[in-house]
């Protein structure tokens, strides 16, 4: 497998305006993530943030942003999450 994944071939077929080629998207939907702490709805204890989330942001700042706001709101809800669950098992 790692083989496959190192071998996989990407071909370039052409690039797009500054307009369009200055932005990202796709990841995980939004719609499987609660809001305030971005936990996964699907599995609980799971986190995500920055750029693996499905914001679409142009470059210039917006995307170091997000990340810093979103991993911060995972990074916080993540602990106490897991201070929660340590409690339950004492």
């Amino acid at each position: 497998m790692s083989k496959m994944l190192k071998g996989f071939p990407v071909r370039i077929s052409g690039t797009l305006s500054i307009e369009k080629a200055f932005i990202t998207g796709g990841g995980v939907s939004l719609k499987e993530v609660n809001p305030k702490t971005l936990e996964s709805k699907l599995m609980p204890g799971l986190y995500f943030c920055g750029e693996i989330l499905d914001i679409h942001g142009y470059t210039g700042g917006y995307n170091v942003t997000s990340a810093f706001v979103t991993g911060h709101a995972a990074g916080k809800a993540a602990a106490e999450r897991a201070i929660y669950v340590h409690k339950q098992q004492e």
